[in-house]
């Protein structure tokens, strides 16, 4: 069976916080790169947000990476 939809927030938020530090961008510095709010960012890194794929699409052009990549848990 599939995963649930919380786990798939908190992997998408995972994704994000640590692509973005990796990068060494701030929530807002990613926003404002995304065109989105930095609330919003902070939404998503905290799982409480629920982007639509426009979004995802934004964010994922940033760091650099397809939006099924936000989605993929990584491997340990």
């Amino acid at each position: 069976m599939g995963r649930d939809y919380e786990q798939v927030r908190q992997v998408l938020a995972s994704n994000i916080k640590e692509l973005r530090g990796k990068r060494g961008l701030s929530q807002e510095a990613l926003a404002l790169s995304a065109d989105v709010d930095r609330t919003y960012v902070s939404q998503i890194e905290r799982a409480v947000g629920n982007p639509s794929l426009l979004v995802l699409c934004k964010l994922g052009t940033v760091l650099n990476k397809d939006v099924c990549d936000l989605l993929v848990t990584p491997q340990a």
